[in-house]
């Protein structure tokens, strides 16, 4: 009876991370600074391990499809900060991010994890030719550079955005 718990608290510990992620990207949201510092370095610091396991594993692959997709992400990120709404009011600094853009690539990520859990799983129950090993895909680690890629940028653009202004609300840039 124990053995199908598991397997739902994973799945639904999934659904609502990825409930939470599409929620930040839908409607107007509070600029929050320390939020967008702790992310940056969350992104920094996990990407900069995935680099370093390639580096140290000499695996090309890894290396290449990562950046490529942090690359392609990057660009998607200033495609994001432009498609997104700034407003400046005497609450305090509030954006509204495209949804569209950031609900994607969340869905993106989220089902090629899942994706690569069935995979994985049924690599443990009979071998299969046909799939990289665990750790070892090449659109998971593109797929992960263009999610941490766009999220980098626009972490950074929002942060800069906010300190262009003054607290007082009118919106005007300082000197």
């Amino acid at each position: 009876m124990a053995a199908p718990t598991l397997p739902i608290l994973i799945g639904g510990y999934f659904a609502w991370v990825i409930y939470r992620r599409v929620r930040r990207n839908i409607g107007q949201q509070k600029l929050r600074h320390t939020r967008i510092i702790i992310s940056l370095c969350f992104l920094a610091l996990f990407s900069a391990v995935i680099i370093f396991v390639g580096v140290m594993q000499n695996n090309t692959t890894i290396l290449l499809t990562f950046g490529g997709g942090m690359l392609l992400g990057g660009g998607l990120g200033l495609v994001g900060l432009r498609l997104t709404r700034f407003e400046t009011t005497e609450a305090g600094h509030f954006y509204t991010p495209n949804t569209y853009i950031g609900a994607a690539l969340t869905l993106l990520l989220a089902g090629r994890m899942f994706y690569r859990l069935m995979v994985v799983n049924n690599l443990a129950n009979a071998s299969s030719a046909h799939s990289p090993p665990p750790m070892q895909s090449p659109l998971t680690y593109f797929i992960l550079g263009l999610t941490f890629g766009y999220y980098i940028v626009y972490y950074i653009g929002l942060f800069v955005h906010t300190h262009d202004r003054k607290p007082d609300g009118s919106g005007v840039q300082n000197p």
